[in-house]
């Protein structure tokens, strides 16, 4: 069939009015099955496909959703954002897509650039989220749903993982393998995120009778980098040098474990090394990362839907939705070395 097939085509192939054929392809009820089923098999057929345009125009809506990241060179950020496109493209919403890369200005900018009927509404991830922005995505009345707000008593809808939890779940793995001086490499420190995990590290070693030795805990940037270096600097004190490492993402702990390879320490016979995010590195590495795992894609779907559901007038039934992690136990730890002084 040459041109674009239209409703009134398939109502008439299949016997009935169009405003039938809508109510089956836009999902609402009254149509029986039987109808629904011819509709659908017509629909099929001929290769009909809705106008989503012209339903967003009619609808008063764009049928884009704004998102705006923190960082989109990080791995971090990209499975969430797959998840979001994945969840967005199953229901046939396109997604405008910014980074501010920690710049609160730029990131205010964007959010009053989006709220002008550019979008249908706005998902944040990791954002700086200052006070006067807060303020700006009320006063708009912009959808809007957090995904990892740097603080939880944002009061917008917010996404998050069970950081604390997850923390603990990750150093009692090496407790249970019998390490007694464990690091701990924290990450950015105005992120509640970094406290919760930290809070998790150390309820879990006091649990166990285990002393959190101020020299074995420091402070890092999430990046490799930093990571390699503080972990050299903790494995080249002779008084204090532990025999594992956690680390609040898996940047810093990838950087760990090249830290103790350049040391001469195998990993993970004479050292164990833990993270935090379950990134694709962590299973391509060598030996591969045992990690804590973040659901990015999961959060990044559950966080699309949420938004729809704002947009679509729904309340949802709490601001702060929370997802578990899961510890993934690979090649980077075992047992501390024998000869290891307790």
């Amino acid at each position: 069939m040459a041109g674009r097939v239209t409703i009134a085509q398939v109502a008439e192939e299949a016997g009935v009015s169009a405003m039938t054929v809508s109510n089956v392809v836009n999902g609402k009820p009254g149509a029986s099955e039987e109808t629904r089923r011819r509709v659908m098999e017509v629909a099929g057929r001929l290769g009909y496909r809705p106008n989503v345009s012209a339903r967003n125009l009619k609808a008063g809506r764009s049928g884009l959703i704004g998102l705006i990241a923190l960082d989109l060179t990080s791995q971090y950020g990209l499975e969430i954002l797959r998840g979001v496109a994945d969840e967005l493209a199953s229901v046939e919403q396109e997604l405008l897509v910014n980074a501010t890369y920690h710049d609160a200005v730029r990131e205010k900018d964007r959010i009053e650039f989006l709220a002008h009927g550019l979008v249908d509404g706005v998902l944040m991830i990791a954002p700086v989220l200052e006070d006067d922005t807060v303020t700006l995505l009320r006063r708009q009345n912009l959808p809007c749903v957090i995904i990892d707000p740097r603080r939880l008593d944002v009061p917008l809808p917010r996404l998050t993982v069970d950081n604390y939890q997850g923390m603990r779940q990750g150093t009692q793995h090496l407790i249970d393998l019998g390490h007694t001086r464990i690091a701990y490499l924290r990450g950015v420190e105005d992120l509640e995120s970094t406290s919760l995990r930290f809070q998790g590290f150390e309820d879990a070693m006091r649990l166990a009778g285990l002393k959190v030795e101020e020299q074995l805990i420091a402070s890092c940037d999430f990046s490799y980098a930093s990571g390699f270096r503080t972990a050299a600097r903790l494995i080249d004190d002779d008084h204090h040098r532990p025999t594992a490492i956690v680390a609040g993402a898996d940047l810093m702990a990838l950087g760990a474990i090249d830290a103790a390879r350049a040391r001469g320490l195998n990993v993970p016979t004479d050292f164990s090394v833990v993270g935090f995010d379950d990134l694709p590195q962590a299973a391509q590495s060598f030996p591969g990362l045992t990690t804590v795992r973040q659901p990015l894609h999961d959060m990044g779907q559950k966080a699309a839907r949420a938004l729809l559901s704002v947009i679509d007038g729904q309340r949802l039934l709490m601001d702060h939705m929370e997802v578990g992690t899961e510890l993934v136990v690979r090649k980077s730890t075992a047992p501390p070395p024998r000869d290891s002084a307790v």
